[in-house]
């Protein structure tokens, strides 16, 4: 059999096109792995890690721990994504603006010193209360920061270089060895170690990060080309805080990583995520045999593509189990009207109410926050609120805010009735009396309100005489409708509660409906936060506010709303799910 030339030349043809196409096909799911593998997208669904490796260098008594489990530049990539081209520069000056912050006045930069060997894990965790151990000068906190390294040769390269510089320009640096590592730290000056108080990590002072009087490094962990022995460069503000470090990997029953409560609470976060935290909460030595006492929480923090989700566990005394009551949002809401930038609903008030005040009586100073919230509120009410409100909620209720035009606002309360909610409110006509406040009833959309006044005089000038005029200021206004009692600061919140149901309540706004979207619909009800409604309220009403607004600006002038609901208790830890949803 003779093949021709042209039948030849055609099978070389094929064999090529089809080596071509193999190659091709070779290339392209080449390129598609790496594209699913590096792609900022894939932080949705959680960071390279679930835990931080740097954990065994925290003790298990340590008050907080921290950790962010993504590279810093890679977390900038994914905020590219989702901005629009004309917030894309300002959101990468923010991230330059973060990073200038942390290393203000260290003479690093990011780029240049840190960028080329950075790896996926940043763990914060503070030490201990006295890290010095002398008493006479103060407490002070020994503050680690663990950061991961994907190139140790660049790392070691990294802290030599900058220790050299260090070295020619001061004369109080000093070296060890401590169990094999190398510890490089400056000496300080006895007549300087009470200026020592505030550490470069503490968030709350970032735009003022400077180097404290004492620091140190060292780098812990394998070789560039050792994947399974990861590598870390520790950085503390006291020599002894990276020693403890290193006792604390070497004996596995004192780090955090082997602490019961730890691995308890973050068994029960299960969500992908680029950050944590885990706090180790002081109890209180006076309180004796609580009903309740909260031992330790664990928050798991990952990214949605409108802001970010985080799961919280709360470690509790009670091996309790109880699952979520409700399935949709409570029918109180349906009186909070849909402008509200506020709400809480729920259901059972006085159970809450019990168990949060057994909670907090183990810690002394949030009690006392407390007690004294509820004192101011319950001086200018002359209520007892537990005996006069809570008690008798125990169905529905829902707490809603009515913005008026004097950047302050009403209130509206609506809760279910029950059995003591007559004699409740008979107890609060009584309390309205004790006041001399007058009761009087009226109709409004035709609903029977009852309202507490108070009349005052005013002296008004006319053009030849002086007149006196009396006015009439509601203290409180109330309303029985359906099963419902609503509670109102003023005629015209109760006039918005009532419109509310007629026409559309929080529950129809598309806004509230996007920030619980991402939430489990099977919780125990919601707390949302409208922050750029309500923002100029609440600055006005809580002044340190302010202060904690430019500790964290970025996050604040980017938030839109903040949706909490809790989802249950399993075996002791209460969860809860957190939406932060940003601009």
């Amino acid at each position: 059999m003779v093949i021709s030339p042209c039948c030849m030349k055609l099978r070389s043809f094929f064999s090529f096109l089809i080596a071509g196409v193999l190659a091709l096909l070779g290339l392209s799911a080449g390129g598609f792995y790496w594209l699913t593998t590096h792609t900022p997208l894939n932080l949705l669904a959680g960071g390279p890690t679930t835990t931080p490796a740097a954990a065994v260098f925290v003790s298990k008594q340590a008050p907080l721990l921290a950790s962010m489990l993504v590279n810093p530049d890679r977390l900038e990539a994914l905020r590219q994504v989702f901005a629009t081209p004309e917030q894309r520069s300002r959101s990468h000056a923010e991230f330059e603006q973060i990073k200038k912050s942390l290393l203000a006045n260290t003479g690093l930069d990011y780029r240049r010193d840190i960028g080329p060997w950075i790896g996926d894990e940043i763990t914060l965790g503070v030490i201990d209360i006295d890290s010095d151990g002398d008493s006479n000068n103060g407490k002070q906190s020994g503050f680690l920061l663990a950061v991961s390294s994907k190139n140790a040769d660049r790392s070691q390269q990294f802290l030599d270089s900058y220790w050299r510089k260090q070295s020619r320009a001061d004369k109080t640096v000093q070296s060890e060895i401590y169990k094999a590592v190398q510890i490089n730290y400056k000496q300080v000056p006895i007549a300087n170690k009470k200026t020592s108080q505030i550490s470069p990590f503490n968030p709350l002072f970032l735009p003022k990060t400077t180097l404290p009087p004492s620091f140190a490094t060292a780098a812990i962990g394998g070789s560039s080309d050792s994947g399974n022995n990861p590598s870390f460069v520790l950085f503390a503000n006291s020599p002894n805080v990276i020693r403890d470090a290193i006792n604390n990997v070497a004996a596995a029953n004192l780090n955090l990583n082997n602490s019961p409560n730890y691995q308890k609470a973050f068994q029960q976060l299960t969500q992908g995520r680029i950050a944590l935290a885990f706090v180790n909460l002081p109890q209180s030595q006076t309180e004796e045999n609580p009903q309740i006492s909260l031992n330790s929480l664990a928050v798991a923090v990952g990214v949605n593509r409108r802001g970010l989700l985080a799961q919280t566990a709360l470690v509790t005394s009670r091996e309790n189990t109880a699952s979520p009551t409700l399935s949709e949002p409570v029918k109180a809401l349906q009186y909070i009207p849909s402008v509200s930038p506020f709400a809480v609903a729920s259901t059972d008030l006085r159970n809450f109410w019990a168990d949060l005040s057994s909670a907090v009586s183990t810690n002394a100073e949030v009690s006392k926050l407390v007690d004294r919230t509820f004192a101011d509120i319950q001086q200018v009410w002359g209520l007892n609120l537990q005996q006069d409100i809570f008690n008798w909620v125990q169905g529905e209720y829902a707490l809603g805010l009515l913005p008026n035009s004097s950047n302050s606002a009403d209130w509206i309360f609506a809760a279910e009735k029950s059995a003591d909610s007559q004699k409740a409110i008979g107890k609060l006509d009584e309390i309205a009396r004790s006041k001399e406040y007058s009761i009087g009833s009226f109709t409004l959309r035709n609903q029977k309100i009852t309202a507490w006044t108070q009349l005052t005089t005013s002296q008004n000038l006319g053009k030849n005489n002086r007149k006196s005029a009396i006015e009439t200021e509601a203290k409180g206004v109330r309303a029985t409708v359906g099963k419902y009692e609503i509670f109102t600061t003023s005629v015209e919140a109760m006039d918005a509660a009532l419109e509310a149901a007629e026409t559309g309540s929080l529950v129809a706004n598309q806004d509230f409906q996007t920030s619980i979207e991402p939430l489990p619909p099977s919780n125990d009800g919601y707390f949302y936060l409208d922050w750029p409604s309500s923002r100029a309220i609440w600055e006005k009403q809580i002044p340190l506010l302010r202060l904690i607004e430019l500790s964290a600006r970025p996050l604040f002038d980017h938030l839109r709303s903040l949706t909490v609901t809790s989802t249950g208790e399993i075996t002791g830890i209460r969860k809860a799910t957190i939406f932060m949803r940003l601009n």
